[in-house]
């Protein structure tokens, strides 16, 4: 036996479903991109994170040029220049991920680590290489705003 149902209210049932639906489908879909999305400060932290692994680089310089000065454990200035092409190199990545930096926070890191190169070519003495190495340190600080960073 067939059970009979006006046209109005089979309608009825069918948009109730319909909206019903929509909204499973809807929160659904902000719960999947919610979760999943990028914030702002989780780009900011990862930029942060990149300088502070160019300025960390740069740190561990000084012990090392004063050996290869001094000649001593086989350390030599195309091992520093390699290591200052390694902090460019994550000093560029560190860039790519914050496209807000305007250039004229973006220029002083880089002629900071210019200047040590020419140090390491020039053969400067230690104290000075360890003085250029703080101030390449404070312009990545600067520019990635590190010291706000770290509680």
């Amino acid at each position: 036996m067939a059970v009979y149902m006006q046209g109005s209210r089979r309608r009825w049932v069918t948009v109730a479903v319909g909206v019903v639906a929509l909204l499973i489908g809807v929160g659904i879909g902000y719960l999947i991109g919610n979760g999943s999305a990028t914030t702002a400060g989780d780009v900011a932290a990862a930029s942060r994170s990149k300088g502070e692994d160019a300025a960390t680089a740069l740190q561990r310089l000084p012990i090392e040029y004063e050996q290869a000065v001094t000649n001593a454990s086989g350390e030599s200035s195309s091992t520093i220049t390699e290591a200052l092409d390694e902090a460019s190199s994550l000093l560029t990545d560190a860039y790519s991920a914050s496209p807000w930096l305007s250039a004229a926070l973006r220029k002083p890191p880089v002629d900071a680590i210019e200047l040590l190169k020419a140090d390491v070519a020039s053969k400067v003495s230690a104290e000075v290489f360890q003085q250029d190495v703080d101030k390449a340190v404070d312009a990545i600080t600067t520019a990635f705003d590190l010291e706000t960073s770290n509680p």
